[in-house]
């Protein structure tokens, strides 16, 4: 009898921890999409995690210091990338701005003070003045600045962003989008900690193919 019992509550233990495991699974179509057609990476040779931003959302400042830690870490076959998106107009000077700052080479330097000037101090950075101030405090020339943001590198890299991101039909952010081809958000996932596991998860399932 006594064994029947015991037999009884490991095969329970047993459902329950693969119930567990199944619930915690993610799954395509409810945790992330697969795009039917994959959109070119930079760098074939790596899995590319694109994230997908503006940084006037108040979701992307939030995630950015995480983001930031867990891309610290990743190895060295992984390219972790970021791209701005214009989804109106108040979007466009922002995104001018990082393809400035890219151009210009202190991208780096200026990305978490840029999320602290907007929903921190409060100032929107709309007017060229206060971009072009912004930027010399990060010892940028005002008059390269003012060139590079209606230059044609910029106006370019804008026109090549705009093409990805209807490619990846994504419709908000933050997004993220794993070798060209899954995408998904923090939402999507189940919240920031499970979009980190989400993100390895799609990382390997990108080198085995």
């Amino acid at each position: 009898m006594l064994k029947r019992i015991l037999s009884t509550i490991v095969i329970g233990l047993g459902l329950t921890m693969s119930q567990a495991f199944s619930a915690d699974r993610f799954q395509e179509g409810v945790h992330y999409q697969t795009l039917t057609k994959p959109v070119v990476t930079s760098d074939p040779a790596r899995v590319e995690v694109l994230e997908l931003f503006w940084y006037g959302c108040p979701h992307c400042d939030m995630l950015d210091p995480a983001l930031k830690a867990w891309a610290q870490q990743l190895p060295s076959d992984v390219l972790f990338t970021r791209m701005p998106v214009v989804f109106g107009r108040s979007w466009e000077m922002h995104a001018r701005m990082f393809w400035v700052a890219t151009n210009l080479g202190i991208l780096d330097a200026i990305h978490g003070p840029l999320f602290d000037t907007i929903h921190r101090e409060g100032r929107r950075l709309q007017r060229v003045d206060d971009v072009i101030a912004f930027f010399e405090r990060y010892g940028a020339d005002p008059a390269v600045v003012k060139r590079e943001l209606a230059g044609f590198a910029t106006e370019s890299a804008l026109r090549l962003a705009d093409a990805r991101v209807r490619a990846y039909g994504i419709q908000g952010v933050p997004a993220l989008v794993v070798n060209g081809q899954f995408v998904t958000g923090v939402s999507q996932a189940g919240g920031e900690s499970r979009l980190f596991q989400l993100l390895d998860e799609l990382i390997e399932k990108s080198r085995q193919k």
